[in-house]
């Protein structure tokens, strides 16, 4: 999973904190937790309002289709996030062009910003994720200065003090430059709270447990959101990531199962959602000792090498599957 995909609800969020009644944007924030993304669009239009400088309807627009993009992986939607992206950043600095304090502004800037870096990321386009990353931070700051009430703001902040904090995974050196514990306190708080953003906190609260290495803790905070989301497919292949690095084995593969049938219930078909799948249940099946059901999982996903341009991700479980199945014949 990349490494800023679990701030991406986060963000969509933030932006509808702004501008709409509270029980919209329940809605719209459940139909996107329930992945009924549809729904989620007709709720985020209706909410849409006539101020053509208003640059919120094309960021939620941008958002909700950054969501299809990582739960399908279909790549023709990337280029009209970028264009919505574009007009929702376009709008917000003429606003900022009439009135330099502008706090909405500085504010749309920045949380679109941060979906951009999400995208980089998943792109795997790492370095201009980071560059991208590091520039929203001043724009957050800023939208603060001008209306201290943003408290979702602060949040993104925390959001991104984690990524920094973090950062030597991609970076060597760069990790120097953000506070882990200062991101956790930011998080924490907010997931511990009945509020609009609470669902985004503990997904992000279950991701910063899970790759700092408390596994037991990210299952439980899954296990957490998937009673409020049932089949939530980013609860479930979270949890079963954890389940894997835990060395629970047989309940990676249980999850794992589980994760498939979403995956063919929604996206039919999807060769980016179900390599990703067999390549994390391959290797409980190798660990746990069982080669034959690793290696059919690992065939499964080597067979679709010549696709390799045109799925995300997917040259990279080929080259993964390969090196487990050499291991199976060794």
């Amino acid at each position: 999973m990349s490494w800023l995909k679990c701030s991406l609800l986060l963000g969509l969020f933030l932006a509808l904190v702004q501008a709409a009644p509270a029980g919209d944007l329940i809605r719209a924030r459940d139909f996107c937790y329930q992945q009924n993304y549809d729904s989620a669009l007709a709720v985020v239009r209706a909410m849409s309002r006539s101020d053509t400088t208003d640059p919120a309807p094309y960021y939620w627009l941008a958002s909700i289709t950054q969501l299809l993009i990582y739960d399908s992986g279909n790549k023709r939607l990337i280029d009209s996030f970028y264009a919505l992206s574009d007009k929702a950043v376009a709008k917000a600095q003429k606003r900022l062009g009439c009135n330099s304090r502008d706090a909405q502004a500085h504010f749309y800037i920045g949380v679109t910003q941060l979906n951009r870096a999400n995208l980089l990321a998943w792109q795997q386009r790492t370095l201009p994720a980071l560059k991208t990353l590091f520039a929203v931070t001043p724009q957050l700051r800023a939208a603060l200065a001008d209306d201290s009430s943003l408290a979702d703001a602060r949040f993104g902040i925390g959001v991104i003090e984690y990524f920094k904090a973090n950062a030597d995974r991609y970076v060597f050196g760069m990790g120097l430059l953000g506070s882990r514990q200062k991101a956790y306190q930011l998080v924490k708080a907010v997931a511990d709270r009945e509020c609009l953003l609470q669902p985004a906190a503990r997904f992000l609260y279950g991701y910063m447990l899970k790759e700092d290495g408390d596994y037991s803790g990210a299952v439980r905070a899954c296990q957490d959101l998937l009673l409020q989301y049932p089949y939530n497919r980013t609860a479930l292949r979270m949890m079963r990531d954890a389940q894997y690095k835990a060395r629970k084995f047989s309940d990676a593969v249980a999850t794992g199962r589980v994760v498939e049938q979403e995956v063919l219930r929604a996206c039919p078909g999807s060769r980016y959602a179900l390599s990703e799948n067999w390549i994390v249940c391959g290797k409980a099946f190798a660990e746990a000792g069982q080669s034959d059901s690793a290696r059919v999982r690992f065939d499964q996903v080597i067979a679709w090498e010549p696709h390799t341009g045109e799925v995300p991700w997917l040259s990279s479980y080929v080259r993964e599957a390969k090196q487990w199945r050499k291991k199976l014949r060794s």
